[in-house]
């Protein structure tokens, strides 16, 4: 057997290893940082990924690290709250914390090579797979994005997630292990901001007067779990079009306001492996490997990152996001379509 070796132990390269040591593929992997570690994400894992999660990391295993399972949804803007969102399944909320740790653990338990504070070049190179985050973008049409990240105590949130509008982006709530929420937001400004570092809890804050405001005035923040990151690129790729096999942001990033993107890293993980299974055993050729892993990736994804990127759209417009809104009221069974449809 051939061995496969990933760059990037981040949510899909983990996944993608751990999947590949099951089917019993050498694996390294090569990664910059150290676990564990706090990272800008929702935390919240829905749809397909969760299931494929579940069998490389068994339930109990994850309720013992203190997982929790989320089953509703509201949107907020300012005060206003839309309905009550019952999900078609259960999400998973763990903090990327423990959850990167303890598939680092399990990848190293199955016999895979880790090699951690190690920085590794993206290669096209056969036996080589790029999993190192997401590809950067100063600006997109005028706008900068930046994403930021910390954990609250003494946070009472009213439903399983919570997506609260704001003026800038869009905040999401979630409760995760040891009575934390995660408080993840999106923003963009056509400016760069200085001082971020320092400002960061006006940002995550909310407006005065709005329900993120209510639900953050007294909450305690871990300072140790504060994490951004900037230059986002949020226009959909295909992976067809990029050299090299990719997986994970390394691909391309979907919206955070669907709260799907946890799902796509483990399922493209999780596509990406047989294939990859396939070419270590000698079964088929690098170059069919290749082909058969983007077209698996653009088949699942293109459609889901198509309706996000229109989603997001609308709801950051200024005309759009009140149209979106009253419709949303008026027909409660719209929120479910796009839901369906980024997933």
């Amino acid at each position: 057997m051939k061995t496969v070796q990933v760059i990037g132990g981040g949510l899909a390269g983990l996944t993608l290893g751990l999947r590949l040591r099951r089917l019993g593929v050498p694996v390294e992997l090569f990664e910059a940082g150290t676990y564990p570690r706090h990272r800008v994400c929702g935390e919240y894992l829905s749809g397909q990924g969760h299931n494929f999660l579940k069998t490389l990391l068994p339930e109990p295993l994850l309720a013992r690290c203190g997982a929790r399972t989320s089953r509703t949804l509201r949107i907020f803007c300012g005060s206003q709250a839309l309905p009550l969102q019952e999900l078609s399944r259960p999400a998973l909320c763990l903090s990327r914390y423990r959850l990167d740790e303890l598939l680092a653990r399990e990848f190293c338990s199955a016999g895979g090579r880790l090699y951690v504070q190690t920085r590794q070049t993206p290669s096209n190179k056969e036996g080589w797979v790029t999993a190192s985050g997401r590809q950067p973008s100063i600006r997109q049409e005028g706008w900068r994005w930046i994403g930021l990240k910390a954990h609250a105590f003494d946070v009472s949130v009213g439903e399983d997630l919570e997506m609260h509008l704001t003026p800038q982006g869009y905040v999401g709530l979630c409760a995760v292990e040891e009575n934390r929420v995660n408080v993840c937001g999106l923003f963009r400004t056509r400016e760069a901001v200085p001082g971020l570092s320092e400002h960061w809890r006006e940002w995550l804050g909310g407006s005065p007067g709005s329900t993120l405001f209510e639900r953050l005035r007294s909450a305690r923040w871990d300072e140790n779990s504060f994490s951004s990151i900037s230059a986002i690129s949020l226009h959909p790729r295909r992976a067809a079009e990029q050299e090299g096999i990719r997986v994970g942001d390394a691909v391309t990033m979907i919206p955070p306001l669907t709260g799907n993107g946890m799902s796509m890293a483990v399922e493209g993980a999780f596509l990406a492996a047989d294939p990859l299974a396939g070419w270590s055993s000698g079964k088929m050729s690098w170059q069919e490997c290749s082909r058969r892993i983007s077209r698996s990736l653009d088949g699942i994804f293109s459609s889901r990152l198509a309706w996000a990127r229109r989603l997001q759209q609308t709801v950051l417009h200024p005309l759009g996001q009140p149209l979106a809104w009253n419709l949303s009221l008026l027909f409660p069974s719209l929120l479910r379509l796009f839901f369906r449809q980024t997933r």
